[in-house]
């Protein structure tokens, strides 16, 4: 497979009609074995989130990396439900679309606050992912891609990959760019473990900028 064989449901920030589900490593592995020829690129779809909308926060506020998440927001998917600690295995590379709760419950279903999840091992990592702002295994990212904002809702064996036009990001080094046109690394988001050992949550904002990076 080549960046000509990109699927046509490709999405970007306009459009986003598919179900969630979970991808894993093994699954990717599997589908890259029956593609053949070793040096395709996995354009393997990973899990989305349907219905998202482009405005602001409720109440007019403006959406900037700085308020998608503060410290303390927990981690839900698009019904709301709050994401368990144990959600994902660990070492599985497993991914998972993922949302801010809304103050009073709910998720926060816009474009830009879309959230990779991906759990490895907890050594698996290095720099320059911020090692501290990853839990048990799992690291999080924005989900959108900064050459031109399409969602990065593929996988490329281990790298997360944008199959609009074919970036590729490394989950264990910061999600920075090893393939493809985006100029940087995708924002990382600082989370951790609940007191109660139960639930993840975010212990402060992006990183940085959400989107393009021109």
């Amino acid at each position: 497979m080549t960046t000509d064989d990109i699927p046509d449901d490709a999405v970007s920030l306009d459009e986003t009609d598919h179900d969630i589900s979970v991808t894993t490593r093994r699954n990717v592995a599997k589908i890259l074995g029956v593609i053949g020829g070793g040096a395709a690129i996995g354009a393997v779809s990973i899990n989305y989130i349907t219905g998202l909308a482009d405005a602001g926060l409720a109440g007019g506020e403006d959406l900037t990396y700085e308020n998608i998440y503060v410290e303390g927001t927990h981690l839900v998917d698009q019904e709301g439900n709050r994401i368990a600690a144990d959600q994902l295995e660990q070492g599985s590379g497993e991914t998972l679309t993922v949302l801010p709760e809304k103050e009073g419950g709910g998720a926060l279903e816009k474009k830009k606050a879309t959230t990779l999840l991906v759990r490895f091992g907890p050594d698996d990592f290095e720099e320059p992912t911020h090692l501290d702002w990853t839990a048990n295994g799992y690291v999080a990212y924005s989900m959108v891609c900064t050459h031109e904002e399409c969602l990065v809702s593929g996988r490329a064996e281990e790298n997360l990959y944008c199959p609009c036009h074919g970036t590729s990001y490394d989950p264990l080094r910061g999600a920075e760019v090893v393939g493809g046109p985006a100029p940087s690394a995708l924002p990382q988001l600082p989370i951790g473990i609940s007191d109660e050992g139960e639930l993840l949550l975010a212990t402060g904002p992006f990183e940085g900028p959400i989107g393009a990076s021109h």
